[in-house]
């Protein structure tokens, strides 16, 4: 929640009502409070629709997380079951079917996918290709600990959070422990994200979008590694390109999570 500006809010909230209005209309009585947000919500609040959302979505994404985290302690034990997937497909599916004919006239359920860090690393060969120059750079830091999540790939040294690699669409992001008002007017192109608390520990963010930004983003792993005292120790290279699996592979794997929303059909 606290990454959302009132503005932010205010703006969704009115998107929300649009979208609620016109579901009521066309179901011919009042939706309020039959939302999957709806539960979340406080009506006392300033914009209760927005921050309900906006708590189901945190919620679903911490969730999410924690499925992930044990699910990749379940196949590193070799536990998982084909049934036990195809029964949970199926059950999906089921609660899918029945949940559409409750729909609303001009509404429909459409399956979106929650793409993982991994599974857009793998669907990229030119952003694996910057991944390998920059997780090595971060591999040559003594005592660097690294830990692959949902969302990111997070790098800490001595428990404190130093640095963080992200992929939006098929951009690879740098986060770093560094002051980012320390380069300003400097050759370096970057944007401060310290006022969003998930940012805080990492406040200086370096889209890497060539070979200059990944030589850029070298120079500024090797100030970080001055700035917190992390020995250069250096390593052997390693290459961490996987070959490319389309999304029905990743959805096995449970790095791509489908999803159904309610949307409003589209005028043919």
């Amino acid at each position: 929640m606290e990454d959302f500006t009132e503005e932010m809010l205010a703006e969704r909230q009115h998107a929300l009502d649009v979208d609620k209005w016109l579901a009521s209309e066309a179901a011919g009585y009042d939706l309020c409070g039959s939302f999957t947000f709806c539960a979340r919500c406080d009506k006392t609040e300033t914009h209760p629709c927005a921050r309900a959302e906006a708590r189901f979505t945190a919620e679903e994404e911490k969730e999410t997380a924690l499925f992930e985290e044990t699910l990749e302690e379940l196949e590193s034990n070799e536990n998982i079951q084909a049934n036990e997937r195809e029964t949970a497909e199926e059950a999906a599916e089921e609660v899918a079917a029945a949940d559409a004919n409750a729909l609303p006239d001009g509404y429909e359920w459409v399956t979106r996918y929650r793409r993982s860090f991994k599974s857009r690393l793998i669907q990229n060969e030119k952003t694996q290709d910057f991944y390998t120059e920059i997780r090595n750079a971060l591999s040559e830091l003594a005592g660097i600990r690294s830990r692959v999540s949902q969302a990111c790939e997070n790098f800490r040294f001595h428990g404190d959070r130093i640095a963080r690699l992200s992929i939006g669409g098929k951009t690879l992001t740098l986060y770093l422990a560094l002051d980012p008002d320390a380069y300003e007017d400097t050759k370096y192109r970057y944007e401060d994200v310290s006022e969003r608390k998930t940012y805080a520990e990492t406040p200086m963010k370096v889209r890497v979008t060539s070979k200059r930004m990944v030589k850029y983003a070298k120079e500024l792993i090797a100030d970080l590694a001055a700035k917190h005292g992390v020995p250069v120790v250096g390593h052997i290279p390693m290459d961490y390109h996987a070959p490319y699996e389309d999304d029905a592979a990743l959805i096995k794997k449970g790095l791509i999570k489908p999803y159904n929303v309610l949307v409003k059909k589209k005028k043919k």
